[in-house]
């Protein structure tokens, strides 16, 4: 059988342990426009490539959580691989991005899902609609 390197997948709980853990970096893949309101600890964007070449001579197994907009979010997955190329090993994909920690933090409150800064349009954030679409008649 050939070898194949499963997607390492991450839930809420473990964005939440890598915010307050220095030896995790957490980086997103929305675009610039998008980067005012970012899950806490998530490195500067003018900063990742920087701050990723210094891991790449220092520390190649240090972790690294990817999240983008949402669950649809595909661009995740070109980050990840990108990643795993360079020879970073411990790459994690949080899939519901940041749509899925804003609807916790509307629910078990800031203090438990940090944000650089409040967000008051949550669905901004949602995936595209695939059902019960209406078209112009």
């Amino acid at each position: 059988m050939g070898n194949t390197i499963s997607t390492k997948y991450i839930n809420f709980e473990d964005m939440q342990y890598a915010i307050g853990n220095k030896e995790h970096i957490i980086i997103n893949t929305l675009q610039e426009k998008d980067q005012a309101c970012l899950i806490a600890g998530t490195l500067d964007m003018k900063n990742e490539e920087e701050i990723l070449n210094t891991y790449l001579k220092s520390n190649r197994n240090v972790n690294i959580s990817i999240y983008g907009m949402n669950s649809q979010d595909l661009t995740i997955h070109k980050k990840y691989e990108q990643l795993l190329a360079l020879g970073f090993s411990n790459v994690f994909i949080y899939n519901g991005g940041l749509f899925e920690w804003l609807l916790l933090q509307d629910i078990y409150g800031k203090e438990n899902f940090m944000t650089t800064k409040p967000e008051r349009d949550i669905l901004k954030y949602k995936g595209r609609q695939h059902f019960n679409i209406r078209f112009l008649a």
